[in-house]
């Protein structure tokens, strides 16, 4: 009986370590990419900053095209130059859609979340205190955070300065998007330089009630949130969108519902409210109303 007793234990902790292994090996995997993908989306790095690049189909030297910006999320925070291609990107490098709206896609690689360098993001300790309830489990993340002395957007910006010197970009057409972690970064991307960008499509993602939303409110914004996401509260969106209907802000809404925090690809897909059956709400007449998520952005002109 103790001899069972015996092997049974030893059973158990085999399928432990085993287990754990099989954990280690599938956390280590690294995301499925094409090899389509790897070849369109060439690899190189910036100030220790990876990066990817995709060239606009046919790509001639002589010709200005415009430049997508891409912010991954959480996931593809890291080194691998790899994890940062997402399920956007993909769509990007269709080739129907490439013929259509020839551009640069840009996809860096932050080790950490898309800030700013010398960007104050922790007020003072009241304002912190008032916050709305939706943003408790951030508190004490932001009261922990100093000031940035190094932000990966930053460095991201110098690279795109850097692009527009090597090749012909229409530095009136340079867009930004991203979900999640991304999503964020959009929004600080035009908070931060509302006079670069042409347009954004920030999906899942929010900025603190502490920065002046109207500050970005002529830059065309297309945001995309689910409500029933429980990882980024539909309430950081809903907020911005309110502001901006205040004062007249270029924006466009259109709130999903029953995806959670998987908003990255009915948005960026999204052929109009009639085909999916959820609703487009927009801060102001200004507002492009193009149906077609990727037509409305290569549409925008700064």
């Amino acid at each position: 009986m103790k001899r069972c007793w015996l092997l049974f234990m030893i059973l158990l902790v085999v399928m432990s370590v085993a287990g754990a292994q099989k954990k280690r090996q599938k956390e280590k995997r690294p995301p499925k990419v094409s090899p389509e993908m790897l070849k369109l989306y060439e690899p190189s790095e910036f100030k220790g900053l990876p990066y990817r690049l995709m060239k606009p189909i046919g790509f001639d030297a002589s010709k200005t095209y415009p430049l997508v910006l891409s912010l991954h999320g959480a996931g593809g925070k890291g080194s691998d130059n790899l994890s940062s291609l997402k399920i956007w990107t993909e769509f990007l490098a269709d080739e129907k859609l490439r013929r259509k709206h020839p551009a640069f896609v840009l996809v860096p690689q932050s080790p950490g979340n898309w800030q700013v360098s010398g960007e104050p993001v922790v007020p003072d300790k009241q304002t912190l205190e008032n916050l709305p309830a939706v943003w408790n489990k951030f508190k004490a993340r932001m009261a922990d955070t100093k000031l940035i002395e190094n932000g990966s957007l930053s460095i991201t910006f110098e690279l795109v300065e850097k692009l527009c010197g090597e090749y012909k970009i229409d530095r009136s057409r340079i867009y930004v998007l991203g979900h999640s972690m991304g999503g964020f970064g959009s929004w600080t991307a035009i908070w931060n330089r509302p006079d670069f960008f042409a347009a954004a499509i920030p999906c899942a993602g929010g900025l603190p009630p502490w920065y002046d939303y109207s500050k970005f409110k002529d830059v065309p914004v297309w945001t995309f949130h689910s409500a029933d996401d429980p990882i980024v509260s539909v309430e950081y969106t809903r907020a911005i969108f309110q502001a901006l209907e205040k004062c007249g802000g270029n924006m466009k809404y259109t709130e999903l519902n029953g995806v959670g925090h998987g908003a990255q690809t009915p948005a960026f897909s999204y052929k109009g409210d009639n085909a999916s059956g959820f609703t487009t709400k927009y801060a102001s007449p200004r507002c492009d109303k193009t149906e077609d998520v990727w037509d409305w952005l290569f549409r925008q002109k700064r």
